[in-house]
Parts: structure tokens; C-alpha cells; sequence
């Protein structure tokens, strides 16, 4: 007994070996690469690897499924473990860093400017800039996003995997004004309108005279699980120039992307 359960450690041991050297590397390893780096017999990390693609703690591109020798795979970090450490992300840490960047759009638009994260079942706002004018702001930290009606909740969901919609979509989409989308198939639509263009919408979905508009913010290592917004009146928001915000947006997004991304791998070291 004691041999065997020394033999499942020894097995776990090589297995994170490979997780944590795979997730060092958010554009993949090859199985040379791999091999080489841990030094493991070929056989064994052969089967190895197929048991974590199984286990969905790696993917596989082209997937075991599909004909392509082992030299030709690369391996990349999973659904399953990138949820897990999409767990471990602190807020307040990313909070604490995004601050430059928001007070940036918020210097441009004189309008507020947010971060909000994807925590469990939930999209939350984090942090919030807003100009001097402005100082009560518009989305308090730890809100709670309407994940079918929120500008901020639409560009995380739009680019997670169309099963996770699915749980949004068993539960009644309420009306929150006139405006709100409360079909689930329109929500569908939506989302892929987002995941198309880049740029997610709140037209008064949420509070009549309010706007929004966010970006999503893509990290290597877990995906999507922030985004950036600027919200303000409808009124101003409509006097400015459409494309500049966006590409603001889109370029706080590549902004935080590289400091957040610059975080998670200090934090894998």
C-alpha cells in the first residue's frame, strides 16, 4: 500500500510538472519541447499528455482525435485548469494596477471608466475612475453586472465558451427597462455580434439615460475574464465620435492585457 501510494504522488508530481511548464507558455509547447524540458521517457509522457487532454487540464492542437503525429501537437493549457486559476486571480491585485489606465479614459471622455471581472458565476465590477464632475460615479465597486444587459458583462461573456451562456439562458431574462434584451435567442445574437466586432453595448438597458460601452479584455492564460467601460449620459455619450472611443477602448484593453498577463506569469514563477 505504501509503495503504491508512493507511486501516485510520483505520477502527480510528474503531472503538475507538466501543467505548470505548460502554463508558463500561453502560445504552447510542442512534445519535443516538453520532453526536453522535464526529460521523461517518450512512451510515458506520451500517455501523459493524452490522459490530461482527457482530463481537460491540457488541449491538444490538432487534437488527439485527429491524425497528426506527436511531434506535430501542441500543447497548451486547458478549459479546466484555466477556470481553476481564473479562481485564484485577486481583484484587488488587478484593481491595484489598472488605475493608470482608467484615469487615461477617463482624461480622454471626461466620462467614468471601470474594471469588471468575471468571479465564479458572476461579473462584478472591480474598480472605478470618474472625472471631477462625476466624483459619485456611475458603477460602484462590487456591482453586480445583468450579465444579458450590462456592456461590461456581454464583453466577458462573448468570448467564453457558448456553454456558459447556456446556464445564463436557463434562468428568466428580466426587463430592466424597455430597452433590456429579454430573448434568449436576441441574446445569442448579441453575444456573437460582440465576439465578431470587439465591442459590447449598453443602449439604456440598465437604467433609462444611462450608456456603455466595453472592451474584453483577453489574458493567455485564462481567457476572457475582465473587461474595460466607459459609462456616461446618453446625451454625451451620443455627442462623442464613435470610433475614437472604440479605439480607446480596444487599446486600454491591449494596455491591461500586457500588465495583468505581466502579473499572472510573476505570480506562476
Amino acid at each position: 500500500m505504501e509503495e503504491e501510494s508512493s507511486k501516485n504522488r510520483f505520477l502527480l508530481e510528474r503531472q503538475m510538472q507538466v501543467i505548470e511548464l505548460v502554463a508558463r507558455h500561453p502560445a504552447g509547447l510542442a512534445f519535443g519541447e516538453i520532453q526536453a524540458a522535464l526529460d521523461m521517457p517518450k512512451g510515458t509522457l506520451h500517455r501523459m499528455l493524452a490522459g490530461l487532454c482527457r482530463a481537460g487540464c491540457l488541449d491538444a492542437e490538432p487534437p488527439f482525435e485527429a491524425e497528426a503525429g506527436n511531434a506535430r501537437r501542441t500543447y497548451l493549457l486547458g478549459g479546466r485548469m484555466r477556470r481553476l486559476l481564473g479562481t485564484a486571480i485577486s481583484p484587488d491585485q488587478m484593481a491595484a494596477v489598472a488605475h493608470t489606465v482608467l484615469y487615461g479614459l477617463v482624461e480622454q471622455f471626461q466620462e467614468t471608466a471601470f474594471l469588471s471581472m468575471l468571479r465564479g458565476n458572476r461579473i462584478e465590477s472591480i474598480i472605478m475612475a470618474t472625472p471631477p464632475k462625476d466624483w459619485h460615479g456611475y458603477v460602484n465597486p462590487g456591482h453586480v453586472m445583468p450579465p444579458h444587459a450590462a456592456a461590461s458583462a456581454k464583453a466577458i461573456l462573448a468570448f467564453r465558451d457558448e456553454r456558459e451562456w447556456e446556464a445564463l439562458l436557463d434562468e428568466p431574462l428580466p426587463a430592466l427597462t424597455d430597452r433590456t434584451i429579454t430573448s434568449p435567442q436576441q441574446l445569442r445574437d448579441e453575444l456573437r455580434r460582440v465576439r465578431k466586432t470587439g465591442i459590447a453595448y449598453c443602449r439604456e438597458e440598465i437604467d433609462r439615460g444611462l450608456v456603455a460601452v466595453a472592451a474584453p479584455i483577453p489574458l493567455s492564460q485564462v481567457g476572457v475574464m475582465f473587461s474595460v467601460s466607459i459609462v456616461g449620459p446618453s446625451q454625451r455619450m451620443q455627442g462623442y465620435d464613435d470610433e475614437k472611443m472604440k479605439r480607446a477602448l480596444l487599446d486600454a484593453a491591449s494596455k491591461l492585457a500586457a500588465i495583468f498577463s505581466k502579473q499572472m506569469n510573476a505570480d506562476l514563477k
